[in-house]
C-alpha cells in the first residue's frame, strides 16, 4: 500500500512573506524623523560652545600678549599701541565677528614698578545659530596683568 502523499502549503514569498515585517515597514523612516532634528540641535550646540571656548581662550591669550609687551614699553603710548598689535595679531584666528569687534585697552596706571592691567573684549555673534533660541550676541571680556619693572625708567605724565 502506497501511502498517500500531501504537499504542505509553500510559504508566501516577497512582501508577504513575513507579517510580522510587513508591520515595521517604514520603521526606519520614522526613527530618521524623530532623530534627525535632535541630532542637529546637538550639533548646533557643540558649534556654540566651540565657538565660545576658542574665542575665550583667543582673548585670554591677546590679553597676555598685549600686557606682557606693554610692560616692556617707555610710555603709555607706545604701550597701547603694543595691547592693539597683540590684540589684532592673537584675533586673527577668531570668527569673523569676534575679529571686527575685538579691542584691548589699558586698564591702569603706567608707572615704574606698577602692575600694568590690559583688558580685552569681543562680541561673539550667534546669529547664524537661531534655531537654538541664542540667536543674539555675546560680548567675552579677558583682563591680563604684568609687572613693569620697578627701575624701569618711563616717561612721566603717561596716565590712561
Amino acid at each position: 500500500m502506497n501511502p498517500i502523499r500531501t504537499r504542505r502549503p509553500r510559504a508566501p514569498r516577497g512582501a508577504d512573506a513575513c507579517p510580522r515585517a510587513r508591520g515595521e515597514r517604514g520603521t526606519m523612516a520614522l526613527e530618521m524623523v524623530i532623530l534627525a532634528p535632535l541630532l542637529l540641535i546637538l550639533f548646533m550646540f557643540l558649534l556654540a560652545c566651540g565657538r565660545y571656548f576658542q574665542t575665550s581662550s583667543l582673548l585670554e591669550n591677546a590679553a597676555r600678549d598685549g600686557a606682557r609687551s606693554a610692560s616692556q614699553t617707555r610710555s603709555l603710548g607706545d604701550a597701547q599701541t603694543q595691547v592693539d598689535s597683540a590684540v589684532t595679531r592673537t584675533m586673527d584666528q577668531a570668527v569673523k565677528s569676534c575679529k571686527d569687534s575685538a579691542g584691548g585697552s589699558i586698564t591702569s596706571a603706567f608707572a615704574a614698578g606698577a602692575t600694568l592691567s590690559v583688558e580685552v573684549t569681543c562680541t561673539i555673534n550667534y546669529r547664524d545659530l537661531g534655531l537654538l533660541g541664542i540667536g543674539g550676541d555675546t560680548t567675552i571680556t579677558k583682563r591680563f596683568s604684568s609687572s613693569i619693572d620697578p627701575y624701569r625708567g618711563v616717561r612721566s605724565g603717561d596716565t590712561p
